[in-house]
């Protein structure tokens, strides 16, 4: 298995490297890319439009992004990054912008992309709890709060620069693919312009693929040679060294695997097999221009989807990159961790809008029992727990479960006993201990007075908790 992704993994980069190959204006075009690659201190802005037909998802939908703000990336050790986004769909618009950053390689959001979830959850007409919740939490709970942490991004580019990383990734493509021309870019009086449609992405493909089948040994070698290097040094978070390593191996070990799928390929476009989808896809079209002006760096990008003569979707997208000294501000106020924020959510969940009813759904060879919830409001959620079989019976973990119902949980160190608390009645619900969590059968829930059903069909069990 872990064969096949590294093989999959390995195609993919190939693939979407080789947009750009080799030919003059291929090679321009990567020249171009690395200088604006190197610059690390810059100022950008995005504005994105995007169309999708009802034909595409059921209801029309017309989406405008807008990004500002600045980067240095001088160091990668520290990384920096501010900017706001602005976001509309159809008639709903955020009121303020939501202002991102990365300082010291942390990524933040500010807290008022709370309340901007509350105005984008009209669409699924589903906000009268969530709107409580979050009100609950944005006014009381995180007062002294400014920013959410959503991800630390570690010391993965540790030791490496912008100008490395580009030069490595540059030495890659002229190596495993020199001589190969993909045909999609133009140069033009300002800079070059790349584009591809249903006719030209079909010979695209067809050429990739003759030019891998001759050069498979040369691909292969220099692919896993920039796959070593680049992430070699790289420390990720929950990725040892030693499963790095067997990575590699698995990488390594996959040259007749890498083989015999181009080979595969290369039958079956010469089958004419492919043909058809050009022709389903006809019209449909990918188009980039790159060019400079000034100091500043300019990006168009235009995409239509049309499926079978329909148009599907469209987007356009306008970028602009200038080079800028760019100071880095730390953050100010207080911080909370996004786990720490489901958490808290979590919680005033359960106490606001409590589940009503619970539909378990567990296979004897899985490891965790489905949980479809239908809260007080009437809107529904999916979660999951760990479960054990004990004498042929579930078990299911007290605390999550009860709380969910909203429920207060005592817990009896010296006694090492369970209670559900309401009010000054105490009701035992002492059950096993497993991993430091009491966990209990489900019969054990009508205590609380709670209607309890229970099916089997074959190896899927499914059980009913209602209050």
């Amino acid at each position: 298995m872990i064969k096949k992704l590294i093989l999959l993994a390995l195609v993919g980069l190939m693939s979407i490297s080789m947009l750009t190959g080799c030919g003059v204006n291929d090679l321009g075009y990567l020249k171009f890319s690395k200088e604006l690659s190197n610059i690390t201190e810059y100022s950008f802005e995005n504005k994105t439009q995007i169309e999708i037909a009802k034909e595409a998802s059921g209801e029309p939908y017309n989406i405008d992004v807008q990004l500002a703000g600045v980067a240095n990336l001088e160091d990668l050790d520290s990384m920096y990054m501010s900017f706001d986004l602005l976001f509309k769909l159809n008639d709903i618009v955020l009121e303020k912008p939501i202002n991102f950053k990365i300082v010291d390689n942390k990524f933040y959001v500010s807290k008022s992309a709370l309340l901007e979830v509350i105005a984008l959850e009209e669409l699924a007409n589903d906000t009268s709890s969530s709107e409580k919740v979050i009100n609950e939490i944005y006014n009381n709970d995180l007062k002294n709060v400014e920013y959410i942490l959503l991800t630390d991004l570690g010391e993965v580019y540790k030791g490496k620069t912008n100008e490395e990383i580009t030069d490595n990734a540059l030495n890659y493509l002229t190596s495993a693919f020199k001589g190969f021309d993909s045909k999609l870019i133009t140069q033009t009086a300002k800079g070059y312009t790349i584009e591809l449609t249903s006719e030209t992405a079909l010979s695209f493909v067809n050429n990739l693929f003759k030019y891998l089948g001759e050069n498979k040994e040369l691909v292969f070698d220099e692919t896993v040679k920039y796959v070593e290097g680049l992430y070699g040094n790289m420390k990720i978070e929950g990725f040892t060294e030693e499963q790095k390593q067997e990575m590699f191996k698995e990488l390594r070990n996959g040259r007749q695997d890498f083989y015999n799928f181009i080979d595969e390929a290369i039958i079956v476009l010469d089958s004419g097999e492919f043909d058809s989808y050009a022709d389903m896809i006809k019209g449909s079209n990918i188009k980039e221009e790159v060019y400079k002006e000034g100091n500043t760096y300019k990006d168009i990008s235009e995409i239509e989807i049309v499926y079978e003569a329909i148009k599907m979707g469209k987007l356009v997208s306008n970028t602009t990159i200038t080079p800028v000294k760019v100071e880095k501000t730390a953050i100010t106020g207080g911080v909370i961790k996004v786990e720490e924020l489901e958490s808290l959510y979590k919680i005033k969940e359960n106490k606001i809008n409590p589940v009503q009813k619970m539909e378990l759904e567990w296979y004897l060879d899985s490891f965790d029992v489905q949980l479809n919830n239908t809260r007080l409001e009437g809107n529904t959620n999916i979660d999951s727990q760990p479960y054990k079989i004990i004498d042929g019976r579930i078990y299911l973990p007290l605390r999550n479960i009860c709380e969910s119902f909203g429920e207060e949980v005592e817990w009896d160190n010296a006694n090492s006993k369970a209670y559900i608390i309401r009010g000054t009645e105490k009701i035992d619900m002492s059950g096993v201990i497993i991993d430091s969590k009491t966990m209990i059968k489900v019969r054990d829930f009508e205590k609380l007075g709670y209607k309890i059903g229970y099916t089997q069909d074959n190896e899927l069990s499914r059980a009913t908790i209602e209050k």
